[in-house]
């Protein structure tokens, strides 16, 4: 009876990931990836941002619409003799963080808060023995800040003259405008600036490259393939006319990954480069690599309009997407029926000292 014998195989060959042009090949595939991700998350982006202005912004805009009519209605109860000292800094403190909400909103465009701000700063002005507190001064100098650099140097006395005098706040606005640099940016271009810095140092990079023997052969290989005096197709000919007028933008700009695309397709799909130029390229691809993993990054971040729509209502699937856009539509609603009955509510102190009790209470459950 014949017995069992163990068959031998060949061992299957471990990639080479020293090898310069197994290197190559492999970090060419991943730029390829990256690329077709970011395109697809843009194009991803562009419809949904589409979809957001046509569904959800209209909406948006009636919900801070009935925010704003409601804070109108709770300045108009400020004034009141009859409210008490306790009564009325929780009244200006629902006042505050209702401004603070309409000020800080993405989507107010459409909100006159210039003329919000002037009722709060004639109530304050109103009341003349009451000066603006700590917290209120602290408040304004970040949102100056945030705006005009020079606004560090104003003193707590000056923010609390500028709150208790309208005119005078204009006028130190119109200074701070005048006064702040054009160059000063804020946090998200120091990372744009960042990005881009590092973006300069390999198209620098890449423009040595460029002036290699080895690039040149690739523009003069490519050049000759697709030089149109060669097509006597008057079609093809156009063709390549439009292809050399891309190629010769490219070597012009240093736009290398363009030559090295058109290399690929027309020349040689295999990229084979000498021994002494594979080093320096690999050097390159990654550094493309890290570049445009950045960009990615920085579509998904919620610093920019695009990037804030797709972190509330992207999704790996429609279904998840649509259930996304209906959650936050019905929240939406749900705040508008909110604010709109609060403010029709509110037509006496009894009923405003009623709400101020409900709010004290959450507080202190908090």
């Amino acid at each position: 009876m014949p017995q069992n014998r163990l068959v031998k195989t060949k061992p299957t060959p471990k990639s080479n990931l020293s090898d310069p042009q197994h290197q190559f090949q492999e970090r060419w595939k991943k730029i390829e990836t990256l690329q077709l991700n970011i395109s697809a998350l843009e194009q991803q982006q562009r419809c949904l941002l589409l979809r957001f202005q046509q569904e959800i912004l209209p909406i948006e805009h009636q919900y801070l619409q009935a925010l704003y009519e409601k804070t109108v209605r709770l300045i108009s109860f400020a004034g009141k003799k009859s409210l008490g000292k306790y009564d009325r800094d929780a009244l200006f403190g629902w006042i505050e963080h209702e401004f603070d909400e309409l000020y800080h909103h993405p989507f107010n465009e459409n909100i006159d808060l210039e003329a919000l701000n002037k009722q709060l700063l004639a109530i304050n002005k109103a009341q003349d023995d009451e000066l603006p507190t700590q917290g209120e001064i602290d408040r304004l100098r970040h949102l100056l800040n945030e705006t005009y650099e020079s606004a560090q140097e104003l003193t707590d006395d000056d923010l609390a003259e500028m709150m208790m005098d309208p005119e005078k706040l204009r006028a130190t606005m119109e200074q701070l405008f005048q006064n702040t640099p054009d160059d000063f940016i804020n946090d998200d271009e120091m990372h744009g600036t960042e990005n881009d810095n590092a973006a300069d140092h390999s198209q620098s990079a890449w423009g040595g490259l460029l002036k290699s023997l080895e690039v040149n052969k690739m523009y003069k290989k490519i050049a000759t393939l697709l030089h149109p005096d060669r097509e006597q197709d008057p079609a093809k000919k156009e063709e390549k006319h439009q292809l050399m007028v891309q190629l010769s933008k490219a070597k012009k700009e240093h736009d290398i990954w363009t030559i090295l695309g058109m290399y690929r397709l027309y020349v040689d799909s295999t990229f084979h480069f000498s021994h002494e130029a594979m080093p320096a390229i690999n050097e390159l691809l990654q550094s493309r690599i890290e570049v445009l993993n950045f960009e990615l990054s920085q579509l998904k971040s919620p610093h920019s309009l695009t990037g804030m729509v797709w972190e509330r209502f992207g999704g790996r699937t429609s279904k998840t997407i649509d259930n996304n856009f209906r959650k936050y539509s019905e929240q939406l609603r749900e705040g508008i029926a909110t604010e709109t009955e609060i403010r029709e509510d509110l037509r006496s102190l009894t009923v405003l000292k009623k709400y101020l009790g409900m709010r004290r209470d959450d507080w202190e459950w908090l």
